[in-house]
């Protein structure tokens, strides 16, 4: 398998200086616009300033009086994501789009329609170009993770593309910095790295694999696998032919628990309504999260397959805060789930509640007098964190 990682970096400023062309001869920031906001995106010309994601945006505008801050439009960028997407499918239909402007692409089999895998990453940069004016990176490895990392090392030289052959990938790795691990991202591991003294990825491979996972248990047995390269996670794209989204971006960002909780369970309401509509159930469950300070939490739920509220709002709260487990406030929020057609599940061996036998008529009543004719006490902004 051969894997591109398309990086367009600091996806949501080049979306908002192809709207508004006067931001090019400006170093430029994403921040929303309350007081304690913090920067979630920063232009190169603004990162080489020294302006970063997650500072303050008033500090800001104290000591780089120059930089223009434009608040986050995630309608626009979602929408600027889905074209380019488009684009890149025409080099190869297993695309798995990431965050905002980053894609991995299953390129295996591939070849021969372009002659190298240089020549198919420097015609995928040309067409970005050409179409949307959009500069990007290519890192080509053989899994998902390597090739993440070359196309963020390659970004750093300002050059087009990074390859990794296979067989490569431990002495690729070597020099770099631990915060190039996906695992970076955890308050424990790092701690753990700094109490070992380990600050290369080459210090983390010549430790034996059974100290780290005596150390962190099944998290340092994939960070020793992963200071290999080691990655086998195949490219998996959504399979939106089946698949129902609600997505809720607040306004302002907050963190607030039972706001949170609440726009959850209108979104799980419009869902099984639309399931119900479709009649259809679902088993799987995604939810996102999006920080302030433009951090994602996922988390994926497998349940009996139901098209019912109660049993899945109750499963999605059951593990609330393990999956909104930070204190800073959230911008973005998005549940989706795959339909399955009735025919597909297993019959019930206990016939469904009163309880369960209303829903129905609530969705009759909703598509009469609107969708806030009846509401859950549970969906009340501010009001119940409970369902049931």
């Amino acid at each position: 398998m051969t894997v591109f990682h398309l990086d367009i970096e600091a996806f949501a400023t080049q979306v908002e200086r192809l709207r508004e062309p006067s931001l090019w001869s400006r170093p430029l920031v994403i921040a929303p616009e309350h007081g304690r906001a913090a920067v979630i995106a920063a232009s190169p010309d603004a990162k080489a300033l020294g302006v970063g994601k997650g500072m303050s945006l008033s500090y800001v505008q104290r000591y780089f009086p120059g930089v223009a801050v434009c608040v986050p439009d995630e309608i626009a960028y979602r929408r600027a994501h889905q074209q380019v997407q488009r684009l890149v499918l025409g080099f190869s239909p297993v695309v798995e789009p990431l965050t905002y402007g980053h894609f991995a692409i299953d390129m295996s089999g591939m070849r021969p329609l372009y002659g190298s895998w240089d020549n198919a990453a420097l015609k995928l940069n040309r067409a970005l170009k050409e179409r949307f004016r959009l500069p990007a990176t290519v890192g080509i490895a053989q899994n998902k993770l390597v090739s993440t990392i070359a196309a963020k090392e390659v970004q750093k030289a300002r050059e087009p593309l990074c390859a990794v052959a296979l067989g490569e990938e431990p002495d690729f790795l070597a020099p770099l910095s631990c915060r190039a691990l996906p695992e970076w991202n955890d308050k424990a591991i790092r701690k753990l790295l700094f109490e070992l003294n380990l600050s290369t990825i080459q210090a983390i491979q010549r430790l034996p694999r059974h100290l780290m996972g005596f150390a962190a248990g099944a998290q340092g047995l994939r960070l020793h696998r992963h200071a290999f390269g080691v990655d086998p996670r195949p490219v998996t794209p959504p399979h939106d032919r089946d698949a129902l989204s609600e997505d809720y971006c607040f306004q302002p960002d907050t963190n607030d628990d039972a706001v949170i909780q609440a726009t959850l369970l209108q979104m799980v309401t419009r869902l099984c309504a639309r399931l119900r509509a479709a009649s259809a159930s679902t088993s799987e469950a995604h939810v996102a999260l999006r920080f302030t300070d433009d951090v994602w939490r996922r988390r994926r739920f497998r349940f009996n397959p139901t098209q019912q509220e109660r049993s899945l709002q109750r499963t999605l709260l059951r593990d609330y805060d393990r999956w909104c487990d930070r204190r800073l406030r959230v911008r973005y929020l998005s549940l989706s789930c795959q339909a399955v057609g009735r025919d597909q599940n297993q019959l019930l061996l206990f016939p469904e509640t009163n309880r369960d036998r209303v829903s129905p008529h609530l969705d009759q009543i909703r598509k009469r007098f609107g969708r806030h004719a009846v509401v859950r006490g549970g969906e009340l902004f501010g009001q119940c964190r409970e369902t049931g």
